[in-house]
């Protein structure tokens, strides 16, 4: 981390952050399609067609990743800034386009925090409190309360659509609403990971993906891999004082640990695809695989804990992200899934939980290269549909680069979509 010395905060005002934000707000009011009180967008995303993934020009479902429910999200929190009439009723219209399609998601998926009803009712509870709509609030509590008791698949585990994303959502929800409604539903979840787990001496692991060759190895990272998974075990025993939650939670950081590469600053990615040498590893760099999600697990877990011992591996992965930011791309998207906003919002938590403001610098940093870059030039947001253009959803479009920019300009008021 000794390179972040040379990065001096940011004097000026954080105004141009919302100024970026209320652009893409505005152009999502401008381009939303209604249908009585409903809208929805379309936009590029990627759908599986002959056994390949293909760019799609669709619209989008009711979910929090790519769905309506996130845009609404996004809406939702810059209306707390700058409040319109406008942005207000696009945000209303959004969640109910979700509210009207949430039952298009499959029962076995309803739990997922960014897949399923969780997210969903997630993104209306937090609505429902920025646009002052008590009836949002019913209907979160509808949706997730529906949801408890289904049968849950062996291998619905992660973050992204599983127990250990589901254990997160319901953890953020029952915060919010200050009680543990949901804390039984969470327990469940959590004897779900640990019946799943594989033990062994390098710690624990889940198998989140169908093994693709022989000599798979359980993923790290934190939307399918063990990071995710052992916050959410972390966060439950803090919730619980259950040891058996806090054993799941350590067995999963220590695999992680066992396979640290100090020369990557990083963890390798062990997908089939992430490295084109079949002999090397992969080491990538996204908040979905690599450094910047695993670090953000381990910022939590920090402040869960006060063990030196995550903060230590919270700078390494600090200092893994930081070096290839230091060298800007034609080819650098802005996404939070695996962009550039995904990756500065390491620097934002850490810059939070470790008081230490030239880490929030480097997310400025890439911000105000955005700026420069994009928004003055009036160019499209390089968004993370792979081969595709720019997209609305929260995970992989605009709505999620305008939270980036929110988060940028007031991190104390607009919590995180990525760590939640």
């Amino acid at each position: 981390m000794s390179a972040l010395a040379a990065v001096a905060p940011v004097a000026d005002s954080r105004e141009r952050f919302l100024d970026v934000a209320w652009s893409i707000g505005a152009r999502l009011c401008r381009d939303a399609i209604w249908d009585g009180d409903r809208c929805n967008w379309l936009g590029d995303s990627m759908e599986a067609h002959a056994g390949e993934w293909k760019v799609a020009h669709k619209s989008f479902g009711p979910d929090l990743y790519s769905g309506t429910s996130g845009i609404a999200l996004f809406l939702a929190q810059l209306h707390r800034f700058r409040r319109d009439a406008v942005i207000a009723q696009t945000a209303r219209g959004a969640l109910r386009q979700a509210l009207s399609r949430a039952d298009e998601i499959p029962e076995a998926q309803r739990h997922a925090l960014y897949g399923g009803w969780v997210g969903i009712a997630l993104a209306l509870l937090d609505a429902a409190h920025l646009l002052d709509d008590p009836a949002l609030r019913r209907e979160a509590l509808l949706l997730v309360d529906a949801q408890r008791g289904h049968d849950l698949d062996p291998m619905s585990l992660d973050v992204i659509g599983g127990a250990a994303g589901a254990i997160l959502g319901l953890s953020a929800i029952d915060a919010r609403l200050g009680s543990d409604r949901h804390l039984d539903e969470a327990r469940r979840f959590g004897d779900h990971l640990l019946a799943h787990a594989h033990r062994g001496e390098e710690g624990w692991s889940w198998t989140t993906m169908p093994p693709l060759a022989q000599e798979h190895k359980d993923l790290t990272g934190f939307s399918h891999g063990a990071a995710g998974i052992a916050l959410a075990l972390l966060e439950l025993f803090g919730r619980t004082q259950d040891a058996r939650f806090m054993e799941g939670a350590l067995g999963g950081f220590a695999y992680e640990r066992r396979h640290f590469s100090a020369e990557h600053q990083n963890w390798p990615d062990f997908r089939s695809f992430a490295s084109p040498n079949p002999q090397q590893l992969g080491y990538s760099l996204a908040w979905c695989h690599g450094a910047p999600g695993i670090g953000l697990s381990r910022v939590r877990a920090f402040a869960l804990t006060e063990d030196e011992t995550y903060r230590r591996e919270a700078e390494s992965a600090l200092g893994g992200t930081y070096r290839p930011l230091t060298v800007p791309s034609a080819a650098d998207g802005y996404s939070l899934c695996h962009g550039l906003g995904g990756n500065a919002e390491l620097f934002i938590v850490a810059a939070d939980t470790f008081g230490d403001e030239r880490l929030r610098a480097v997310a400025d940093a890439i911000g105000d290269r955005g700026i420069q870059s994009v928004h003055l030039n009036r160019n499209p947001w390089p968004c993370g549909v792979v081969s595709g253009g720019e997209t609305p959803n929260l995970m992989l479009g605009t709505a999620g680069i305008g939270y980036f920019y929110l988060r940028l300009y007031d991190s104390s008021a607009v919590p995180s979509v990525l760590l939640v």
